[in-house]
């Protein structure tokens, strides 16, 4: 398949979620996920990923608890997996989300060209979309190591689409704010809106306490135990 083939597959493959969101009797329960630290721990994450190190039966522990939980919903969901180099999936998460309900996708975090071919090698697949990995605090920017600008610049001719274009309520930043009942109102409302639920897998269980973000295993349960 040639670039052009690709390109044009791939917007064909974004104008028909459009489609779908739009169309409510068939309502497509579309998921951003955005794959940025591999352990629950964020200690660990840091240290991990700042030394390029991976091990521990815990890597990515909360992605693949989240993948089992798509697999098991009874409501037509799609879930969309932004992974940065170095937080690939390993065997394990990779079997869980080799499926038509998954599709992995591109959290860059500096060199746009140099992870999306690090990615495509590592997972086999070829990739489609892209979101941009946020790196506000000094902490994050050591880890990651961005050290002179906040996001990295995105080339006009970067063959992927950008998941940024679609609106997203963020499930983990309504929980650190809302009462349980209250952020599965909201999200319910937005998805029947056409939104995307997005979330960080880190904050499956836990609140932060620098960032604004709390658990939200039990309204993503509900949300896809109920559609």
């Amino acid at each position: 398949m040639n670039d052009q083939t690709h390109k044009n597959n791939r917007d064909a493959i974004y104008e028909k979620h459009l489609t779908s969101r739009r169309q409510t009797k068939t309502r497509l329960l579309t998921i951003r996920i955005d794959v940025d630290y591999p352990y629950p721990s964020r200690l660990r994450s840091f240290i991990y990923t700042t030394l390029c190190l991976r091990a521990g039966k815990d890597y990515l522990k909360n992605p693949k608890i989240v993948a089992r939980m798509v697999n098991g919903s009874t409501v037509s969901v799609k879930a969309h997996w932004f992974f940065t180099v170095k937080t690939a999936p390993d065997d394990e998460l990779q079997e869980l989300i080799d499926n038509d309900r998954h599709e992995i996708a591109l959290h860059v975090v500096n060199d746009p060209y140099k992870e999306l071919k690090q990615l495509e090698d590592s997972t086999g697949k070829k990739i489609n979309y892209y979101t941009i990995h946020g790196t506000a605090r000094i902490i994050a920017r050591i880890m990651w190591k961005r050290w002179k600008v906040r996001a990295p610049i995105i080339p006009y001719d970067f063959p992927l689409r950008s998941f940024h274009e679609l609106p997203t309520i963020g499930l983990d930043s309504l929980c650190y704010s809302h009462t349980m009942e209250q952020a599965l109102r909201i999200s319910e409302e937005r998805i029947r809106e056409g939104y995307v639920i997005y979330f960080h897998p880190i904050w499956l269980f836990q609140k932060g306490k620098l960032n604004h973000r709390g658990p939200f295993y039990e309204v993503l349960r509900r949300i896809l135990a109920d559609g």
